[in-house]
């Protein structure tokens, strides 16, 4: 999985590009000196969509994912993520794809290795390698489904309220390498207005764009999105031998939040996903079919216990 996009206004498209592999947030000012654990459960529902070419398909995806960060040194801070996430795919009449069902249940493992290191007061480097396994249950061969991959960047503090950064990525995934630059943001406009790539889990995952506003210590509302793109192995029974399967869709949602405690939050999203397309492709990533789909409204929420 991958975002290469993000998207909130028209705007957007040019403030910022984030990958997902940077999952583990960089600490906030009191945890600086502490080890943070982090544990969310996220529910996501895709409601039913229509192809164009007909038919039409509904997902429903369940998100678990672990962060840890632990202070290495002064300047230096270095952890593990950990994820799984299932995707059960639901198609009815499609006709695109030799009139079969593409692909059923999905399965995504990730593990990443993000590093830290504030180089002065206002310069600051990250790197984020990741390896993950993607794919559908009853792949052949389980090292056709890995990926890999990194992500390097470097952050400047404009002021106490602003933060930029610029870095790239490099990522290979069944048979496709791709590398891109990014922009990243963080950027407190007022005391409760904020705007920045989010790392909570939403519709459109992690990263993007989010424009965030602070009603009080417990409730917050959000707008915000991502352009995504799904890439996974399919098993060796389908429409596509060992092939390769693919989802993209624009992704915006508004967000609910009510902090229960200190350490425990809860999100409540509703939102679309749009300018959508399904791909299947060959063993060597070459194309066999693909559909665009109709606007599908989704709905979401995000447990997280921060510890």
């Amino acid at each position: 999985m991958r975002v290469i996009y993000p998207a909130i206004l028209s705007v957007a498209l040019l403030l910022t590009t984030f990958s997902p592999v940077a999952q583990a947030q960089p600490a906030g000012s009191r945890d600086t000196g502490r080890t943070v654990y982090s544990f969310s459960f996220s529910p996501i529902n895709q409601f039913e969509s229509d192809f164009g070419q007909g038919g039409s398909f509904s997902v429903q995806r369940y998100g678990f994912k672990f962060d840890t960060s632990t202070p290495v040194a002064n300047s230096l801070r270095a952890g593990i993520s950990l994820g799984y996430e299932f995707e059960k795919f639901h198609f009815s009449g499609t006709t695109a794809f030799a009139g079969a069902d593409p692909w059923s249940d999905i399965h995504r493992f990730s593990a990443g290795l993000p590093v830290s290191y504030r180089m002065t007061d206002t310069w600051s480097l990250f790197i984020a390698p990741q390896v993950e396994w993607y794919g559908e249950s009853g792949v052949a061969n389980w090292k056709d489904a890995l990926g890999y991959g990194a992500i390097f960047a470097v952050s400047y503090r404009v002021s106490p309220g602003l933060t930029l950064g610029a870095g790239a990525g490099v990522f290979n995934r069944m048979a496709e390498t791709k590398g891109f630059p990014y922009i990243a943001i963080d950027w407190k406009i007022t005391e409760e207005l904020r705007l920045n790539n989010p790392f909570r889990t939403s519709p459109s995952g992690p990263a993007g764009l989010e424009l965030s506003y602070r009603i009080s210590n417990r409730w917050e509302i959000a707008a915000g999105g991502a352009y995504r793109s799904f890439r996974f192995r399919l098993d060796d029974s389908g429409v596509a031998l060992n092939g390769i399967g693919e989802v993209d869709s624009t992704v915006g949602y508004a967000r609910l939040t009510y902090r229960m405690s200190r350490d425990f939050q809860l999100d409540l999203y509703g939102g679309a996903a749009f300018n959508g397309k399904v791909r299947i492709d060959d063993s060597n990533g070459n194309e066999l079919g693909s559909d665009d789909f109709k606007t599908a409204p989704m709905t979401a929420l995000s447990l997280t216990l921060q510890f």
